[in-house]
């Protein structure tokens, strides 16, 4: 077999490995749970006392007497703004629509030890955009085999130079889509030590979930991402992710003290968790432009005692193991199908202050800090492909530097007592974004120095139950400037270059708008 047949086979076979690393820094939301929370603008661990202190301060559990089951259900509806193909393709995703559930139950079980449980879904992002018609930076189209090869007088095929740094257009529209969510089940112990001194510890067990459709230009896994050259539009096929798995185990330890009757102080520490999610991967050949043709006129073709050839390639040939009845095609379909594939994700270190002053009888007003340790957390996004073809070609880890900054952000919130069953609630948060501009994709939020968020509540208690609203909305736009030379000429930013696996920081606009609109019911029992 000659050599440039056998780099066509190698090409062919790496196109499996191309796992886009398409990441979102989202930070989590302050406000996420529960719907008194919410209202409050997130602003929570000095005085939130119900079962969903279980995820802010695990203290205030000792706070209260008899039992309490909470239910709670946010409804998080996002619009992302991005672009997949330069500054003048801006895309608006729909509006996505994500059930966040909680659901909590604590007990006082002696007279200074409280105790329960929550299940609840700690963080995530991601989003997904439809019918995106151009990949690339910005460039003229790829949209056929046309626009590559040049017929020459003689008959002969050579390659459009021009068309090196070309973006690829689709037949039809694709839809584009990253989630990850990470869920926990925690175990909360909350001790008064005396009337006025609390101490709480909550034992976290996580699960979590990722699945990704998107489209990538994978001839870019062969080449360091400062090294790429365009592909002529034609590396670009599409990739499915479908991974589940637990992490090791945690904890978040928390306090509260009240200084006097009117005034608590409070600080709370997360560790940081890692969950493992395995799965498979599929890539779709057809969805590549020169692969998908080649598949279509030769797919049925049988490979025959070429698979005796194929499977002498050193190192790489027992791994193949091509059978004398398979076809190109279902050759093909084998080694692009169900990849065994894994992803680490973590959950940052967190640490919180926070103080809840009753202005007068009926007025509360509290304020939070927080500090998530994000920079240390995930500093790159990389599927590992375990399957031994892939270990062995050494094309088994691919992905995304992520980079994040750590996050600080401020919460505040106001609560007003209408009369003995009723409450009306105002906050505001707000913080900066993980998301260094050079690292910001489709899928992140605006790479903003700061970003917040308003929040309203309403609370109401009737008999042995507790209804509460909280609704959270927020807006964020971001523009990356377009460098230009000295002739005035756009040139490409260092990590947005034609021919790059994964894209970011390109030029453009990118802007995410958010709502939560938080409904709980608590079931209280002195």
């Amino acid at each position: 077999m000659g050599s440039n047949n056998k780099k066509n086979v190698v090409l062919t076979l790496s196109m499996v490995l191309c796992v886009p690393g398409v990441a979102s820094a989202n930070s989590e939301a302050p406000a996420m749970y529960d719907a008194r929370n919410n209202g409050m603008g997130g602003a929570s661990i000095a005085h939130l006392d119900s079962p969903a202190a279980v995820m802010h301060n695990p203290a205030n559990l000792a706070a209260t007497r008899g039992s309490q089951q909470q239910f709670d259900i946010t409804a998080l509806v996002v619009k992302l703004t991005g672009s997949f193909a330069g500054p003048d393709n801006v895309e608006d995703s729909p509006w996505i629509v994500a059930p966040l559930p909680f659901m909590g139950y604590q007990k006082r079980v002696s007279d200074d030890l409280t105790m329960g449980w929550a299940v609840y879904m700690s963080t995530g992002f991601g989003g997904g955009y439809e019918d995106v018609k151009q990949y690339g930076t910005g460039r003229t189209c790829t949209d056929s085999l046309d626009d590559v090869f040049i017929v020459t007088p003689g008959g002969g095929v050579v390659l459009n130079n021009d068309a090196q740094y070309n973006d690829y257009c689709p037949p039809y529209g694709r839809d584009e889509t990253v989630q990850l969510a990470l869920f926990e089940l925690a175990f909360p112990f909350s001790y008064e030590i005396r009337d006025d001194l609390r101490v709480g510890l909550s034992i976290r067990f996580p699960f979590g979930m990722f699945t990704q459709t998107t489209s990538e230009d994978i001839v870019g896994a062969f080449v360091p991402p400062e090294q790429a050259a365009g592909s002529y539009g034609l590396g670009y096929a599409q990739v499915e992710s479908e991974m589940y798995g637990v992490g090791t185990p945690g904890f978040m330890a928390g306090v509260t003290y009240d200084v006097t009757s009117y005034f608590s102080v409070a600080a709370t520490y997360r560790s940081k968790v890692t969950t493992t999610m395995k799965g498979d991967t599929q890539l779709f050949l057809k969805s590549n432009l020169l692969v998908g043709q080649a598949l279509g006129a030769l797919g049925n073709v049988p490979i025959g005692t070429l698979a005796e050839t194929l499977n002498a390639i050193p190192d790489i040939g027992p791994l193949l193991a091509a059978q004398l009845d398979d076809t190109i095609g279902s050759f093909a379909d084998r080694i692009a199908s169900d990849i065994d594939s894994e992803i680490d994700w973590s959950t940052a270190k967190e640490i919180e202050l926070g103080f809840a002053l009753r202005v007068t009888p009926g007025l509360l007003f509290a304020v939070d800090w927080r500090h998530l340790y994000l920079e240390e957390a995930n500093k790159e996004f990389v599927v590992q492909l375990k399957e031994p073809l892939f270990i062995q070609t050494g094309l088994n880890q691919l992905g995304q530097t992520l980079n994040w900054k750590d996050v600080y952000g401020w919460s505040f919130g106001l609560e007003y007592s209408l009369d003995d069953h009723q409450w009306l609630r105002f906050g505001h948060n707000f913080g900066n974004s993980a998301t260094p501009p050079e690292y910001a994709n489709a899928f992140t939020p605006p790479p903003a120095d700061k970003q917040g968020s308003y929040s309203v509540g309403y609370g109401i208690r009737a008999g042995k139950w507790q209804y509460d609203v909280g609704f959270n909305y927020a807006k964020v736009e971001y523009e990356i400037a377009q460098p230009y030379d000295a002739d005035g000429q756009p040139v490409d930013t260092p990590t947005c270059r034609p021919g790059q696996l994964v894209k970011s920081g390109c030029p453009g606009r990118m802007g995410v708008e958010t709502y939560f609109l938080a409904l709980s019911a608590n079931y209280i029992l002195p």
